[in-house]
């Protein structure tokens, strides 16, 4: 089998994917005040499920670290599930924004000509 290449900026987006999540995680988990003060009305319960979703998008970020096609498409549904609970936080359009990190994945999955990222997941 030939040796797997992965393209810098894959790399550097999958980093970021992971600290990104690893900071919301723990902002969602341990400073839930810095939401409240801007949705005040947040039920406690979205907290956790925010926190949890941000858990899981780490662990899918790892797994495409190791080539993991189900993780790309593991990582769209849970940014999906993402948006839809900071909609219900009242967050409005601006809750979109999260599937923009699924975009700039799939883009990053395609550079590299014939080492694109997309071709080597299994």
């Amino acid at each position: 089998m030939q040796e797997r290449k992965r393209h810098p900026f894959l790399t550097l987006w999958l980093v970021v994917i992971i600290g990104a999540n690893s900071i919301e995680a723990f902002r969602q988990f341990y400073f839930p005040e810095m939401f409240l003060e801007t949705y005040p009305e947040t039920p406690e319960w979205l907290f956790v499920g925010i926190g949890l979703l941000a858990g899981v998008n780490i662990a899918l970020g790892t797994a495409l670290f190791f080539w993991k096609k189900w993780a790309f498409w593991g990582f769209f549904v849970f940014s999906l599930g993402g948006v839809l609970l900071y909609l219900q936080a009242g967050v409005g359009l601006q809750a979109l924004f999260g599937l923009m990190g699924v975009a700039v994945l799939y883009i990053a999955l395609q550079m590299g000509g014939v080492n694109k990222g997309w071709i080597q997941l299994d």
